[in-house]
């Protein structure tokens, strides 16, 4: 289908879905999905004063793990894909782990930034650099366009014709105005009646239906995977999971594994060259 959806008529498909109940995958953590004639969107939302919930992203040594192999290793309650990233699974803007900043990674202004601390978290837009690291950030990944800022969607939006306004699948990371619940969504597209979503359509539901004052737009397209629980949740566009660059995720803080500098020199070394 290559028309996109009208936006107005957008805006209507999703009041229905919208009133449906949140299901709940773990206190602190629940899912929904939102469909149509024309959408399937799956969006988990987390709670970051829970006390119990962590925010993790890869460690060096899961470059280039499919989401469910990344959501298994970490005993992941959500898990998603992160950033873009090159042919070696290199990931194009700052990824910050348990092990800290991904030797050579590193943010600029061609990327924003989605940072997280102890029960704190801020998407950056790519004019806010953040190099180095701000000291209270633990977390860390990044995507590209920045699609809300402050409570209004972003206008106009950057990027090619075939990239911003055609329907893709999609995944993007938002965060509440009080900074409190953070979402995970994951657009589903690329299949018969249902093309995915253009980025200002991502950016409405987003801010309209998940009610987000910051959002942005990260890798979609065949990388574009959710973990929920024990399982993927959406139909992948390739038909099978690709491997990506990073993750993100959230599982419960017993199940951290601190970082052990010695053996994550060791896997990171060990790891197959992922062409």
């Amino acid at each position: 289908m290559n028309r996109s959806i009208p936006l107005i008529a957008f805006v209507l498909l999703c009041v229905a879905p919208a009133l449906a109940d949140w299901k709940s995958v773990t206190p602190g953590v629940d899912y929904q999905e939102y469909t149509s004639d024309n959408m399937d969107v799956h969006v988990t939302r987390v709670d970051l004063t829970n006390d119990a919930l962590q925010i993790v992203v890869s460690r060096e040594s899961e470059r280039g793990l499919k989401v469910s192999d990344y959501a298994k290793n970490n005993k992941a309650i959500v898990a998603i894909n992160g950033d873009y990233f090159d042919d070696k699974f290199n990931p194009i803007g700052l990824t910050v782990g348990p092990c800290g900043r991904w030797q050579g990674s590193k943010d600029t202004s061609r990327e924003g930034v989605v940072a997280v601390g102890e029960h704190k978290a801020s998407i950056r837009k790519q004019s806010e650099v953040m190099e180095p690291p701000e000291d209270w950030v633990v977390s860390a990944i990044s995507g590209w366009p920045m699609l809300v800022a402050n409570c209004e969607l972003v206008k106009p939006l950057p990027g090619s014709p075939a990239f911003t306004a055609s329907p893709h699948p999609r995944t993007a990371v938002g965060l509440s105005q009080d900074h409190t619940q953070l979402y995970f969504v994951i657009a589903e597209g690329r299949r018969t009646g249902v093309p995915g979503l253009t980025l200002q359509q991502l950016a409405v539901f987003m801010r309209d239906e998940l009610g987000v004052c910051a959002a942005i737009n990260l890798d979609g397209g065949g990388s574009a995977a959710m973990w929920v629980g024990d399982h993927i949740v959406n139909r992948v566009s390739d038909g099978v999971e690709r491997r990506v660059g990073n993750h993100i995720a959230v599982i419960k803080r017993t199940d951290f594994v601190p970082c052990n500098p010695v053996l994550e020199s060791t896997l990171h070394k060990a790891a197959p060259e992922r062409q």
